[in-house]
């Protein structure tokens, strides 16, 4: 298979689960569900984009939808992690950071001037073809975003030890260390099969999370 048709298989994948933790958001109201599921389909919206621009060639339109959603989403990730243990301060604020930024950062984005060479390229390109004023938000969204996801999913796995912040740290893990392989090294399937078990893993999290920790131990006796 090719590593078009597993980014096209990986967004149909996330697009499933998006519309899962979506019912499960609208039923159980939950915060940190809705925002799972706007990570699921910013994931979604970003594989479609690997796979349009590693089929048909990138255009300007589908570039800015792909690198918006690819940037964005691990902060919307982190956002959902820290609300499923608590509604704190903290949380708090780092969603305002969250939607203050993706704003900030998609305002600029829709003016952005994209290098012109970009027009027939395909493949996995990133931010290449971007003006830095636009990549800067990669390490503002995507870098703190890892970094806060990483920190609050094994924190809140130590103080719970819930498997479902356990997931979503590894999930996070083989997404990020894929990315950053994907830089250095001609291996064109590594970074479509990450995103396909990153999700995965990503998903069972947070349907574990849904779940409340009582209920599963109620389970468990019966």
């Amino acid at each position: 298979m090719s590593a078009s048709a597993l980014s096209l298989l990986a967004s149909v994948v996330a697009l499933g689960f998006a519309f899962d933790v979506t019912r499960r958001a609208w039923t159980k109201r939950r915060l940190s569900d809705a925002l799972f599921a706007v990570s699921l389909y910013m994931f979604a919206l970003a594989a479609f984009g690997e796979f349009v621009g590693g089929s048909f060639g990138w255009s300007f339109g589908t570039y800015k939808l792909y690198y918006f959603t690819a940037v964005a989403l691990v902060a919307y990730m982190a956002a959902g992690t820290l609300y499923a243990r608590t509604s704190g301060w903290v949380a708090h604020a780092f969603l305002a950071f969250t939607l203050l930024a993706s704003l900030a950062f998609f305002v600029v984005l829709l003016s952005a001037s994209v290098d012109p060479a970009l027009v027939g390229a395909k493949g996995a390109i990133g931010g290449t073809y971007m003006p830095r004023e636009v990549r800067m938000f990669s390490p503002i969204l995507s870098g703190i975003g890892a970094l806060v996801l990483l920190v609050s999913a094994l924190a809140n796995f130590w103080r719970t030890r819930r498997v479902g912040f356990l997931a979503i740290f590894l999930a996070a893990l083989v997404l990020s260390a894929a990315g950053a392989l994907a830089k250095y090294v001609d291996l064109p399937l590594v970074l479509p099969v990450s995103q396909l078990v990153g999700i995965a893993l990503y998903y069972w999290g947070v349907v574990s999370l849904s779940v409340p920790a009582r209920d599963r131990s109620e389970k468990r006796r019966l």
